[in-house]
């Protein structure tokens, strides 16, 4: 009976002795295993860099024994690769940049009792290229004629892009800003003055539309901002249009004209535009 004591004691004094082992085994292997790298690295790097070094060796060789045609093709070759994989970050860039101003878009704040449709520019005119645009939607997503086109800048606010003109079963047709049938009203905050687009006596030039209807009593400043009054059924009020980019002198106290005409800049960008959200009202017999 003695003698399996003394077996016993010395099996887990042994037992023991290798947990020790392997405890200690474990919480110093992350340091010697980084020690053990660096000598093990330094000292096969001699071997590890004459076996690159000879693959170049090689390599450089293999390009010896192609005569000037093969190397023309072979560089030909590289230069349409490198030319497919530009055209793919490119349209990885833009697939990017498209989604980004979708995301925006769907994040615009809606007002109270309004509701937004998302939808996507299909077809232009290249000789109406500002005027006017068709979009993906129409009557099956509530689409009516007078609704409001929306754009949004980089930091998610909104600007009136134009209005619904004509609208299909899937599709529907918008007059922007710059079409000289589009006529709205704008409020121009500062001053509380009122005004409307594509009216007065001023004719368009590049970037710009006309604006009339100004009450001659105010002063108004360049870069006034124009918003959405609201007056229309169909446009949200305080949404930015754009801003004053000129407006006549105010006329002497012996003149009788009530009104002046000025110029006005959109706010929205229309030669990369490719979304839009349409604003419709809720809860409203359209």
């Amino acid at each position: 009976m003695a003698g399996s004591g003394h077996k016993f004691d010395r099996r887990f004094l042994f037992l023991a002795a290798a947990a020790i082992v392997l405890l200690f085994g474990f919480a110093g292997y992350r340091s010697l295993r980084t020690g053990a790298g660096r000598l093990f690295g330094d000292f096969f790097y001699p071997y590890l860099a004459l076996v690159r070094s000879g693959v170049d060796a090689v390599s450089d060789q293999s390009l010896l024994l192609y005569n000037r045609a093969q190397l023309a093709a072979r560089l030909e070759q590289l230069q349409e690769v490198n030319r497919q994989l530009a055209a793919q970050a490119s349209a990885a860039n833009e697939l990017y940049r498209e989604n980004a101003d979708l995301r925006r878009l769907l994040n615009l704040p809606v007002p109270a009792g309004w509701s937004y449709a998302a939808a996507e520019i299909i077809l232009r005119d290249p000789l109406l290229w500002n005027e006017r645009f068709t979009i993906n939607r129409g009557k099956q997503a509530g689409i009516a004629p007078g609704d409001a086109v929306l754009t949004v800048t980089p930091e998610g606010h909104p600007f009136l892009a134009g209005v619904i003109d004509r609208v299909g079963e899937h599709s529907a047709d918008v007059i922007t800003l710059y079409s000289p049938s589009l006529r709205i009203s704008v409020l121009f905050p500062a001053t509380g003055a009122t005004g409307i687009t594509n009216m007065g006596e001023r004719h368009p030039t590049p970037g710009n539309i006309p604006v009339g209807y100004l009450p001659a009593q105010y002063r108004y400043t360049l870069h006034e901002v124009a918003l959405s009054t609201g007056f229309e059924k169909n446009i949200p009020g305080g949404i930015k249009v754009g801003e004053l980019s000129y407006v006549e002198e105010a006329p002497s106290r012996f003149s009788n004209a009530l009104t002046l005409s000025g110029l006005l800049r959109p706010a929205a960008g229309f030669d990369s535009i490719r979304f839009v959200v349409v604003a419709k009202r809720s809860g409203e017999a359209r």
